[in-house]
């Protein structure tokens, strides 16, 4: 989206965007070229023209001074109430109206987005991450592709920050789309190693650093989770590590690990045919990671930042993990298989120990990892499971809360403890038959963190969503990058 930013007095497009509260008296005046529209918008409201609930959109004709435009109405609600979350909503109605109409040029009235609880410089960062968010789309191996569509859009407002904000939103909102775009690349052409092609070529000559570690290497430096998972594919397996570094040279990095399974087919533990459907999200919590990072680099965060992603296809070949295969992590420690689409545990088990030598402060990692969560949480809110990261946890949480994302904690107990060292023949044990799955998975790539602070997040369910919302259509959501992100700006 092309943005401009100007003041309060000449209108050059046909079409003219305004915020109308549900009081209008909540606006004292709200004056274009010369010419007061509050009377215009009160009897527009009493003949039910335009309408002021959160997030609907109105259109009528208008006169300004003799100029005939076309005036889009956007409700705000209550301004006493409206929320970050209404103003996703808001702009993200607002912006998906613009792309259907195929509306390119628009002068917006900033000024009338106000609300009481948020301040007029959050609104404006979600004008821009929403400008990005909402009007996503993917069709890139389509043959009649839709045109690509660009918005040029006049910001009115008399506060000269204004245009910051929005800049900065417009780079959280491209880094969600990034994110998106690796998700939604088939299966067939994102290997592990396209994949890493891909983020090497996307942060060349960039102040983000990236190693890659192929199938080979991956196999020689012990990581052998990893490459027990993706032996089974004639593509083989990689480790990505990223490395930004924004902070003080001295200080402990922030670790991000992602999986990236590109392919699940659950190996000899196969999946049944529809739940195989789908199974090329199982990287989306890979992607999000790379969106933190390109969020981060573009922000010019004043942190430093570890990435780490583990990237496999999990098939079947002759050479293929089978369950009651014994295979030793980076650890040292020996593992075994007792299901092979318990896959996505084992290859963040070994990154959480890579990611650990790097000596983090905490170590986030980010998964499409069990059934068992979407079961206990639904398929809109991701699970988390702390161990020694109690401020860090609180601190994502009132984000993600913040940010409309749903975050819930559940817990690692000594049960799960237990159960993950429940094998005859191995130090660890990589499924339980027994209940609390979600719960056991987290504790097994837990125990490769040791006693550095971490935190695994198991994104099964809103990584993805079936249906069109005001974020974006239907497909992977770059679930929880708006939360880390906005964590990451508070650190120092």
């Amino acid at each position: 989206m092309q943005v401009t930013m100007q003041s309060n007095t000449n209108i050059n497009n046909k079409t003219l965007v305004v915020g109308v509260p549900e009081h209008l008296n909540q606006i004292s005046e709200l004056t274009i070229e010369d010419e007061n529209i509050i009377e215009k918008l009160e009897e527009l409201k009493r003949n039910q023209i335009i309408n002021t609930n959160v997030g609907t959109i109105s259109s009528t004709l208008f006169s300004l001074n003799g100029k005939k435009l076309k005036l889009i109405t956007v409700g705000l609600g209550n301004l006493k109430t409206t929320n970050y979350s209404d103003f996703l909503k808001v702009f993200g109605n607002l912006f998906q109206y613009l792309k259907k109409d195929r509306i390119t040029q628009a002068s917006l009235l900033f000024d009338t987005f106000g609300s009481q609880v948020i301040t007029i410089d959050t609104v404006a960062e979600i004008l821009g991450q929403q400008s990005e968010q909402a009007t996503y789309q993917f069709d890139g191996y389509k043959t009649n592709k839709m045109p690509p569509y660009q918005l040029d859009l006049d910001i009115h407002t008399e506060s000269s920050a204004v245009h910051t904000f929005v800049k900065q939103g417009l780079i959280i909102g491209s880094s969600i789309n990034l994110a998106r775009d690796y998700s939604n690349i088939p299966p067939n052409i994102l290997t592990p190693g396209y994949y890493a092609e891909c983020i090497q070529n996307h942060f060349k000559d960039t102040d983000v650093a990236v190693d890659i570690k192929d199938s080979d290497t991956v196999q020689r430096e012990g990581f052998g989770l990893i490459h027990a998972v993706g032996k089974g594919s004639k593509h083989g397996p990689r480790v990505i590590t990223l490395t930004y570094n924004g902070g003080n040279a001295d200080a402990e990095p922030i670790a991000l690990v992602g999986k990236g399974i590109t392919y699940d087919s659950g190996g000899y533990s196969i999946k049944p045919k529809i739940g195989m459907q789908t199974m090329k999200y199982d990287m989306c919590g890979s992607a999000n990671v790379i969106a933190m990072i390109e969020a981060a680099r573009q922000l010019k965060l004043k942190v430093n930042i570890v990435g780490v992603i583990a990237a496999a296809e999990n098939m079947v070949n002759e050479i293929a993990m089978k369950p009651d295969d014994v295979y030793t992590a980076l650890s040292g420690e020996s593992v075994e298989v007792l299901n092979t689409d318990a896959e996505g545990r084992l290859v963040l088990g070994d990154a959480v120990f890579y990611a650990n030598q790097f000596q983090p402060q905490v170590i986030l990692d980010f998964a499409t990892l069990t059934g068992a969560a979407v079961a206990a949480l639904g398929e809109d809110k991701a699970a988390v499971f702390k161990h020694n990261a109690e401020h860090q946890l609180e601190a994502i949480i009132a984000k993600a809360q913040l940010v409309d994302e749903y975050v819930f904690e559940l817990p690692m107990t000594s049960t799960e403890q237990s159960l993950i060292r429940k094998s005859e023949v191995a130090d660890l044990v990589n499924h339980t038959n027994g209940h609390g799955k979600a719960l056991f998975a987290a504790t097994f790539i837990n125990h490769f963190a040791g006693e550095t602070p971490h935190l695994h997040f198991d994104i099964a369910g809103p990584a993805t969503t079936e249906s069109n919302t005001y974020k974006g259509p239907k497909g992977p959501t770059g679930y929880l990058i708006p939360t880390i992100v906005q964590w990451l700006r508070t650190l120092k």
